[in-house]
């Protein structure tokens, strides 16, 4: 059958049982009064919440997302109906975090749109005005997930460090249990960036030359602000091989982030051998449970911008 003869015989009751279909469910909806204006009325209370900026706009929705009709958190299904960011925002504030687990589907939605708008950023299509919305939607959800915590009984770090305390001490530094993909990821991503300059000084058995090498390197490939000073690499950086150059690194640039507004004010330097101890318990891990490692495994954390 042709789309047009499929279209012509398109009658009322057809229109009135689909609309039924996808609306009856709504609070509010009456069966046997049809009405194709009938809008959807959200569920989540927005009174006395906060009124994000651009809330309202639907022109950045996510278009690769599917309305999984369990209505198990509101919001989430008032912003795939609605469009509207405002009830994104509210789904992150409502989030159980610690039991995410138990909403794979709505967990996987919530990360696809935030993989959406960091896409939009990253392939850099956006006009300036776009592009300011769109850091913003990024914005809040980072300032959202950041204002909980800690949630999970540590405070994660986009290099999937987290850090862990007792009170106000400090307990360890260590790799974000919930996506231990994240940093071995991250210490791989840096690892390849960096083997192709590896080559000149790999037989190098003066570590003074393999300093100086290392130095030009980071200088060349990297901006100014970020690239150790000269003092840093002097007494922080060990150069014997690739693996602890990488270890070295990350940790003077673990020690720059910034921390989490809550986080408490407890400085414990991150150093190579920390990082290097950590990578090797993430790579044991990978063979003891590769399972966690599985690109199917999906965390709001690990998006945690």
């Amino acid at each position: 059958m042709t789309i047009f003869k499929l279209h012509s015989r398109i009658e009322k009751k057809d229109l009135e049982r689909e609309h039924a279909k996808r609306y009856g469910r709504h609070k509010g909806y009456k069966k046997g009064s049809f009405q194709l204006g009938w809008k959807i009325q959200p569920r989540t209370p927005v009174q006395g919440r906060i009124r994000y900026k651009w809330g309202s706009l639907k022109d950045f929705y996510p278009p690769n997302l599917a309305n999984p009709l369990t209505c198990r958190i509101p919001s989430l299904i008032d912003f795939l109906e609605t469009r509207q960011p405002k009830y994104f925002f509210y789904t992150l504030e409502d989030w159980d975090f610690k039991n995410d687990h138990e909403f794979p589907i709505e967990k996987e939605l919530v990360c696809k749109a935030i993989m959406y708008w960091r896409l939009m950023l990253f392939t850099k299509e956006l006009d300036e005005s776009s592009s300011k919305i769109v850091n913003y939607y990024l914005n809040t959800v980072n300032k959202i997930i950041s204002n909980r915590m800690p949630i999970f009984g540590y405070w994660p770090y986009k290099n999937g460090l987290v850090h862990y305390y007792n009170g106000d001490k400090k307990l360890k530094l260590t790799f974000n249990p919930d996506t231990p993909s994240l940093f071995l990821k991250y210490f791989d991503t840096l690892r390849e960036k960096l083997f192709q300059h590896e080559r000149d000084v790999k037989l190098e058995g003066s570590l003074k030359k393999k300093e100086s090498h290392w130095i030009k390197v980071f200088r060349s490939i990297y901006k100014k602000k970020e690239t150790p000073s000269s003092i840093i690499f002097k007494t922080s950086f060990n150069y014997q091989n690739l693996d602890l150059v990488v270890a070295s690194y990350i940790a003077w640039e673990h020690n720059k982030l910034k921390p989490s507004r809550n986080e408490p004010r407890i400085k414990l330097p991150a150093d190579w051998k920390q990082i290097y101890s950590i990578y090797e318990d993430v790579f044991a891990l990978k063979d003891k449970s590769p399972e966690l490692f599985s690109k199917d495994m999906i965390s709001i954390t690990e998006l945690h911008v």
